[in-house]
């Protein structure tokens, strides 16, 4: 997947919410969006999965798209599992319901992300955590050759969180391509191959994960000092 020179501008606003994006996330690799709150990360996935038209430059993607958005309004009480095999339309005939094969993919997605107990709870009936974790399974039951995390680790405790990260790199090692926004720094640094930073809607610094998410970075990025502690944090698969 390939954004090149990818602008974009909402409706009414004075400047771009994305200027000039050139970014690449490979087969087979995470990459992680850092950025300030209103840097555009949202944007840029939105315009990766395709629910925005890039205003100026295009993304080239080779295979479909997953995309978890960061929040979404659900109208309907189903269960976890039913709502999990939503995201197996793709792999149906237009029209087609899921069939017993596309509710096993459902169901080991959600025991993927730990939540294969609750199946048959209602969504209405769980926590915002634990829906979090189903809106994932979701996601990873499409089997997209990308997919596209808008925050994953929101709301999710550091046992869940761990989960996810072992997801992440899952997909990776399986050949998808895996694009996630985040303000979880360990997260980033234990699940992404690279990093990618978002300021003011420009891209101001790629590279290696390791490299790239340093103290240094982070102040620029953000505008206030950072300094290296060590703390505990959940080991990611």
């Amino acid at each position: 997947m390939e954004f090149i020179g990818v602008s974009y501008r909402y409706k009414g606003e004075p400047a771009d919410a994305l200027s000039g994006l050139s970014l690449s996330v490979p087969p087979g690799r995470a990459v992680a969006l850092l950025g300030p709150n209103g840097s555009g990360k949202s944007t840029a996935l939105g315009i990766a999965a395709g629910w925005l038209a890039a205003g100026s430059g295009r993304v080239e993607r080779a295979g479909g798209a997953a995309f978890l958005p960061q929040s979404e309004r659900l109208a309907f009480s189903f269960t976890c599992l039913e709502y999990v095999s939503f995201g197996r339309a793709p792999h149906l005939p237009y029209l087609s319901v899921p069939s017993g094969r596309d509710e096993e993919k459902a169901a080991a997605a959600l025991d993927e992300v730990g939540m294969g107990a609750k199946a048959r709870k209602r969504i209405t009936a769980i926590s915002g955590g634990e829906l979090q974790l189903v809106r994932i399974a979701r996601a990873l039951a499409q089997e997209a050759a990308y997919v596209i995390l808008d925050e994953p680790t929101d709301m999710l405790d550091p046992a869940h969180v761990a989960s996810i990260g072992a997801a992440v790199r899952r997909l990776a090692a399986s050949g998808a391509g895996v694009l996630f926004s985040t303000h979880d720094l360990a997260f980033a640094l234990a699940c992404a191959d690279e990093a990618a930073l978002l300021r003011a809607g420009r891209l101001v610094g790629s590279g290696p994960a390791s490299r790239v998410i340093d103290c240094a970075s982070l102040s620029r990025l953000y505008g206030t000092p950072f300094v290296l502690k060590e703390l505990p944090v959940p080991l990611h698969g």
